[in-house]
């Protein structure tokens, strides 16, 4: 899979679009941003860490930086999205301190609680608000990035209303159990050796099939999925300031050398100018 497959480095502050296309399927990819994600129409499963969910006409995410997640069409019905993502720092300056934008990402566990539902009344109300942001966005008339912003605070705060009055929703997990099992033993054991015969033990499958089984549904091989999960890891730990050598190892990368071709390969920068760029 390509580099830029697997992290996708947002280059606007904000971008907001409405699109409507035929199949479309990708691989597991992350952002250093976040994301707001309505399913409208065709027939898709949606993927964030270990869950997956099986989308109709209102399914509406929150995704935020380094979360893995990825949608899979598996027909060719017209596919209609709408996806919005925006940069830290703009959802930083547009909270308060009384009202932080970033609580809906965060009042939930990582990868897990990411999916509300809207009715045909709300659907209606959040794409009036999108058309907007988008109407806005590409303006050069007076005042059109005050009205752009103002927009976007809307959105914003119409999506930490769903999200945070949505606590006693409870959503079905489509992710196959063998899958999901692999998943979690990588998560546990990411920072030691995983060897396939270790994997295969803990989740009672033959080897073979646990990859063939991981690949088809992440659209990754397994070894691949655990440098992906270990470099997410290790820019965790670099943005809180460990030192290069204590976050190779701290991300299960026992090889030094090894760590930053891997890291640059990835991400597209080494280990220390990701380190130096402000968040």
């Amino acid at each position: 899979m390509e580099r830029d497959k697997f992290f996708l480095a947002l280059d606007q502050d904000l971008s907001c679009e409405y699109k409507s296309g035929k199949t479309y399927t990708s691989s597991y990819h992350h952002h250093d941003g976040y994301e707001i994600y309505l399913f409208l129409k065709g027939k898709a499963n949606y993927y964030i860490e270990q869950n997956c969910y099986n989308m109709k006409r209102g399914c509406i995410f929150n995704i935020r930086p380094n979360e893995l997640h990825r949608v899979e069409c598996f027909d060719h019905s017209i596919y209609e999205r709408v996806s919005i993502t925006i940069r830290t720092p703009i959802l930083k300056k547009l909270s308060t301190g009384q009202t932080d934008l970033a609580k809906c990402f965060y009042s939930r566990p990582f990868g897990k609680s990411n999916l509300a539902y809207l009715n045909e009344h709300k659907i209606n109300e959040f794409l009036f608000m999108v058309h907007k942001v988008e109407n806005y966005i590409n303006s050069k008339e007076y005042g059109h990035d005050i009205l752009t912003m103002s927009y976007l605070n809307q959105i914003l705060l119409f999506i930490n209303c769903q999200f945070l009055k949505n606590t006693n929703t409870s959503h079905i997990n489509a992710m196959p159990p063998i899958v999901n099992k692999t998943m979690q033993y990588i998560d546990e054991h990411l920072t030691e050796p995983i060897r396939m015969a270790d994997v295969a033990k803990n989740i009672h499958h033959n080897a073979t099939y646990i990859s063939r089984c991981f690949k088809k549904v992440t659209g990754v091989p397994l070894q691949q999925y655990i440098i992906y999960k270990r470099i997410i890891l290790a820019k965790k730990y670099l943005t809180e300031g460990y030192s290069l050598n204590d976050t190779c190892r701290l991300s299960g990368f026992n090889d030094y050398s090894n760590f930053t071709r891997t890291f640059k390969n990835q991400i597209g920068c080494s280990p220390k100018k990701y380190q130096e760029q402000p968040f």
